[in-house]
């Protein structure tokens, strides 16, 4: 017989590096996901750590779906810390402890409940989190079994990251990402100052309370200024408005639109850096690279890293993987701003998947 005891006491640490690993998609586009567990005794999941978004949900075995069998699954009736959560919350997609959360890819369904989270050695006890129920087919054939949200909204309920820093779990309510692409890190209250170029790493403050929204003043040679942009590990690309789109592929010799809100670029093209000034003179330079993604099959062009779509929200654009990997990303919780260090290669990461 097994015994499994949960701390109630903080346990605060200098810092937590999560190892996070490639996941595939939509012609070969790629996320990040990392290991957590759930539950007592401990249930292993891969989750995104999303900076778009603030709600934490794990597949559940309660889930009918053909989806939802490509996952593991959280057996909440396994885990005795599990307590389920019902009439918490009361707003126009909860009802009787259950929560739909709507993203890019889709919608979730999950039924709400608490229990242990487990991150490396910190350990949160009494974590709310969804069951998912319901996958919309967006979700089908993805390698995560869930979503760990780092944003900053507090409407639904105490987001993970901040739980961390309420227990005092770690040193300093800061996070940082370090993409490539054959994998990356997820840094927990603290900055790895070896994953980018020494006195490359440039704050811009917060444009909102409420997300990890930027203030692009303007992008030089485009035309283009005046953009409020939001830093999102959970999308694959940058993803600008239609207009902004085609003025960014003008400068690509051979760019063509594909119909979809993407773009196809001839995969040797000889494409310009791309300078974009941030709120308080903060500049960034988006090198050629970034806009060169995985070819076509039997063909020389290759998918853009740039997407043209309407966003709703505040937002015009969004700053998503393809943009962050150029970059060690610090995401300044305390500070109310965010770092931008320019990524310095490693072997072990840099491997194409």
């Amino acid at each position: 017989m097994f015994i499994w005891l949960v701390a109630s006491l903080p346990l605060c640490v200098l810092g937590i590096k999560i190892p996070l690993q490639p996941h595939g998609g939509l012609q070969s586009m790629t996320g990040y996901s990392g290991e957590i567990s759930v539950g007592s005794p401990p249930q292993r999941f891969q989750v995104v750590f999303d900076t778009g978004s603030s709600d934490m949900w794990v597949v559940s075995s309660h889930c009918p779906s053909r989806a939802c069998g490509q996952h593991r699954q959280y057996h909440a009736h396994a885990s005795h810390s599990h307590q389920a959560l019902g009439g918490m919350y009361h707003d126009s997609n909860r009802s009787n402890g259950t929560v739909e959360v709507r993203y890019g890819a889709g919608r979730v369904r999950a039924w709400l409940g608490r229990d242990v989270v487990r991150l490396g050695p910190v350990v949160l006890p009494h974590q709310v989190l969804g069951q998912a129920v319901r996958l919309s087919h967006g979700f089908a054939g993805s390698s995560f079994d869930g979503i760990f949200g780092l944003g900053l909204s507090t409407a639904h309920a105490l987001p993970p990251f901040q739980s961390l820093i309420q227990r005092g779990a770690i040193d300093d309510a800061v996070f940082a990402m370090y993409f490539q692409s054959g994998g990356g890190e997820l840094d927990l209250g603290t900055i790895d100052t070896s994953r980018y170029l020494a006195n490359s790493l440039v704050y811009t403050p917060l444009a909102s309370d409420r997300t990890w929204l930027v203030r692009i003043t303007h992008v030089a040679d485009g035309h283009i200024g005046n953009r409020l942009a939001i830093v999102d590990s959970g999308t694959t690309l940058m993803i600008v408005s239609p207009k902004d789109a085609r003025r960014i592929h003008a400068r690509i010799a051979g760019a063509v639109e594909n119909g979809d809100s993407t773009w196809s670029i001839p995969c040797h093209a000889i494409v310009p850096p791309l300078k974009i000034v941030m709120q308080g003179d903060i500049v960034v330079w988006l090198p050629g690279a970034a806009f060169v993604l995985a070819p076509f099959a039997n063909s020389d062009m290759c998918l853009s890293g740039i997407s043209g779509q309407v966003l709703d929200g505040e937002a015009t654009w969004i700053l998503g993987n393809t943009f962050m990997k150029q970059f060690y990303t610090v995401f300044d919780y305390g500070r109310r701003r965010i770092g931008f260090g320019i990524a310095v290669p490693d072997p072990v990461y840099s491997k194409g998947l």
